[in-house]
């Protein structure tokens, strides 16, 4: 099965590991493509786990895990993306998700910011 990220890689060679924590994305790209894969497959707590602290207080995971299930996930469209590499310290994914909702088709057009943490992980801080 082909990853829903968009890599064209099969999914247990793409986003699965970061998903199941076996290893963790060396960049902001696909730590977002992660983070897309996540909603795809209702994986909600790694949206959670892959968030700043300072971008904590207002999620709410209950909401998020109701929006993962009632969409169904269409494709993941990378546009752009400044800095992000393994040696930087933060970066930024421009991206579109496009999603169905009920009979609606969506698209979700995002400018999303990242970091590194302390311990060298990329965490998503805002969007």
């Amino acid at each position: 099965m082909l990853c829903p990220c968009g890599s064209n890689l099969e999914f247990q060679n793409c986003c699965d590991p970061f998903l199941q924590g076996k290893s963790h994305p060396e960049t902001a790209e696909k730590l977002m493509r992660s983070r897309y894969s996540a909603y795809v497959h209702g994986n909600i707590d790694y949206i959670e786990k892959t968030l700043a602290p300072e971008s904590k207080s207002d999620f709410d995971a209950k909401s998020a895990r109701q929006w993962a299930k009632q969409a169904q996930w269409k494709g993941l469209k990378i546009l752009s993306t400044q800095q992000g590499q393994v040696g930087d310290a933060t970066g930024v994914v421009e991206f579109v998700a496009t999603y169905k909702q009920g009979s609606e088709g969506f698209d979700h057009h995002e400018t999303s910011t990242f970091r590194k943490s302390e311990s060298g992980k990329w965490l998503f801080v805002d969007g």
